[in-house]
């Protein structure tokens, strides 16, 4: 059988360079990230590398894989100085174009009251996240989809990070009024769907029900009643928002290098990748009103409004304030306010037609405008 790791392992300090540059026995791997893989193969190498000087045993295998030496190669030469791996990724996203992956949301089979919110960000911080594959030349690789290895946001992460930040911005803040926290905490289950911990009560269930104790009792209510249960405890729900995810056009290598207290110096950098600030994805989200259908028209009209102003505030908050990164406390994963308007869309089917924004000021003035011709025509 062919192997393909033992027939391009990495034997001698060269290999790393024509791996870097897809040069020598490399030439015919014309493939980047099977050639960023294959990098993994210095794991292998018994002894250490000469260095550029020539004396010999001086450079460790994988440390050379990684950033190289005074040039870049390795991890380093290809996804941050030669620009190989940036290259790549366009060329996967075309290719994500022709086959309707990164497309825009079709509307057309979704029910009247449904919804739409599409927009391109471009990151104002970089983002960190981190990819479950089981073997890499660095410990901190960024999250890439199986099939290409183009950085992304899950759409999970998305429905993780959104659901966390609307509950910093609505729930917390009506703590003290159990009415209405429990009334938030009934939509955003409905949006959302079944809380994570609700069968055991740990985790984010125990937290909100923590925080207002005196809500407690009137969610659980709301839940069994809405679904015609004897028992919350037997609803299990998927939400009313469906998340895509969201795949960047760069990728680079960044470095922490602790220092020690005494000596004031680095001797043990941590290399992770990351997609960098200037990076630009789009963001895509769909709603469908199935737990509102069988109402009015006008009642369909009136809720998916209200919860599109409420995931409109979010997102803002999510996007500007807060982050949607690994290491989002510190800043990283936020974006700028402002993008291309012509590649935007917001719209609620059978309601209001599309129409395009710049910035969330833009976006929200018109989740208002269409809130105001609402009331007037009530």
């Amino acid at each position: 059988m062919y192997d393909f790791y033992a027939n391009f392992r990495i034997k001698v300090k060269d290999d790393v360079d024509n791996l870097t540059n897809g040069s020598g026995k490399y030439q015919e791997v014309s493939d980047v990230l099977s050639r960023v893989l294959l990098l993994n193969t210095a794991y292998g190498v018994k002894g250490k590398f000469p260095n550029k000087q020539g004396y010999p045993n001086k450079i460790d295998p994988i440390v050379y894989a990684r950033v190289g030496e005074k040039d870049r190669m390795g991890l380093k030469g290809s996804v941050h100085s030669n620009g190989n791996y940036k290259d790549y990724i366009v060329e996967r996203l075309f290719e994500y174009e022709l086959l309707f992956v990164n497309s825009s949301i079709n509307s057309d089979s979704l029910p009247e009251g449904s919804w739409i919110l599409e927009f391109p960000i471009v990151l104002e911080k970089p983002f960190l996240s981190k990819d479950d594959t089981p073997f890499y030349i660095i410990d901190n690789p960024v999250r890439k989809d199986k099939v290409f290895g183009i950085p992304f946001t899950s759409a999970m992460a998305w429905k993780g990070n959104l659901r966390w930040t609307m509950m910093k911005v609505f729930l917390e803040a009506n703590a003290a009024e159990s009415n209405e926290f429990a009334e938030v905490r009934f939509r955003h289950t409905l949006l959302f769907g079944t809380e994570k911990g609700w069968s055991e009560r740990t985790a984010w269930t125990k937290y909100l029900d923590e925080l207002c104790p005196d809500a407690k009792g009137m969610y659980r209510e709301k839940i069994a009643l809405c679904f015609r249960k004897e028992k919350s405890e037997d609803v299990h729900l998927e939400g009313m928002l469906y998340f895509y995810p969201t795949f960047w056009d760069k990728i680079d290598l960044m470095v922490i290098n602790p220092h020690d207290r005494k000596t004031k110096t680095g001797k043990n950098p941590i290399y992770f990748e990351a997609v960098p600030a200037g990076a630009k994805g789009m963001f895509r989200l769909a709603y469908v009103p199935f737990y509102w259908l069988g109402s009015s028209r006008e009642d369909i009209k009136e809720k998916s409004l209200k919860d599109l102003n409420d995931v409109v505030a979010g997102v803002r908050e999510m996007m500007l304030t807060y982050g949607f990164s690994a290491k989002k406390s510190s800043g990283f994963g936020v974006v700028k306010d402002d993008w291309n308007r012509d590649e935007s869309r917001v719209e609620i089917k059978g309601f209001f037609e599309p129409q395009k924004f710049g910035n969330f000021e833009e976006l929200i003035e018109i989740v208002n405008t269409w809130g105001r011709e609402n009331e007037q025509h009530a």
